[in-house]
């Protein structure tokens, strides 16, 4: 008997499709599971198929970024801003908090790889931007920069786990120090809460660049 054809007709492969699974995979597998060659496979291709619509693993881990970003809803632009930079800069946070807080493992896409695109290089010029409009130029840019980007990863990081977490005092340590460690003791179910301080720590910080940069132009 002649076999019947297969009518069956697989969708073309895109842009979209490949984002898509991307996604999938980093919600249920982490970033370890998005290898060329596994997204290949879960796609039913060949891991060389992607490469004719992304030229690299970097390209689609931006474009996984920029989704994530698109459903979260991007940080507030600055020409769209009414309330000073502090404001705006606060809510660059907020967006990737909204991003770690819908798909947990995405925080390395932000925080834990080097920007080697035009795309992952846009998401860093709007912060840059940011604080050029609030007066810092040059060394002192950098450093606020810096020490932005350092309070944030380093939240993120810990509040994920994606980083090693701190999660504050363990019972067994608080009983067996009794009466040596008296405030740890009390304060551990707040250490343990990284669902609180973030804005605010991070508000502080800036407050003080701003301070700092004033007293420098007096």
């Amino acid at each position: 008997m002649t076999p019947k054809p297969n009518t069956s007709r697989r969708k073309p492969l895109n842009r979209e499709k490949i984002v898509e699974k991307a996604l999938e995979l980093l919600d249920s597998e982490g970033v370890e599971g998005l290898s060329m060659r596994r997204l290949g496979d879960a796609l039913g291709v060949e891991a060389m198929a992607l490469y004719h619509h992304f030229p690299n693993k970097d390209a689609i881990l931006d474009a996984v970024a920029a989704r994530i970003i698109e459903e979260t809803g991007p940080a507030m632009p600055v020409s769209e801003a009414e309330s000073d930079w502090k404001e705006v800069m606060l809510s660059g946070p907020a967006s990737a908090g909204r991003a770690l807080e819908a798909h947990p493992n995405a925080g390395w896409l932000f925080l834990g790889r080097q920007y080697s695109t035009t795309e992952s290089l846009q998401m860093l010029e709007a912060p840059l931007q940011i604080l050029r409009s609030a007066g810092f130029e040059g060394q002192d840019l950098v450093d606020a920069a810096h020490a932005i980007f350092a309070f944030t990863a380093g939240w993120y990081m810990l509040s994920s786990g994606q980083g090693g977490s701190w999660s504050g005092p363990s019972d067994d340590a608080i009983k067996a120090a009794g009466a040596g460690a008296p405030l740890a003791a009390s304060l551990a179910p707040q250490l343990r809460d990284w669902g609180r301080g973030m804005d605010e720590g991070l508000l502080a910080l800036l407050v003080g660049l701003e301070a700092r940069r004033e007293s420098d132009d007096a």
